[in-house]
């Protein structure tokens, strides 16, 4: 089981901001994580073609897409329905993370068990 769940969900912002975010989460100083993206734009043929590559490219990626568009509220309730990790980090397309993010809230939570969410800038 990881340790984090990532969850992005895409729909059509342009496919080099997607390439960005996800790469910016495959480069993390941190390993222990799944990432979970849902194309909730099945229509998009650029969608698909990037979600495959990147299935195919890193098998922490778990790519997913919606048969209709539901929205991204439904797209991010069913990536939770998936996350197997025992915390959850929420990614849009169009976000860039540092590469020690993932360490650095992987940590602090740890060490606040008390604490249910943190957030970054």
């Amino acid at each position: 089981m990881p340790k984090i769940s990532v969850i992005m969900s895409i729909y059509r912002e342009p496919i080099d901001w997607i390439r960005l975010s996800i790469e910016s989460i495959l480069n993390q100083t941190f390993r222990d994580f799944e990432f979970i993206i849902i194309n909730d734009n099945p229509s998009r043929i650029e969608n698909k073609e990037l979600l495959e590559e990147y299935n195919l490219r890193d098998s922490r990626i778990i790519g997913v897409t919606n048969e209709t568009n539901i929205g991204l509220t439904k797209s991010l309730n069913k990536c939770l329905q998936i996350a197997k990790g025992e915390y959850i980090v929420r990614m849009d397309a169009d976000d860039i993370s540092l590469p020690n993010r993932l360490y650095e809230q992987y940590t602090f939570m740890s060490a606040h068990p008390n604490l249910t969410l943190s957030g970054t800038n």
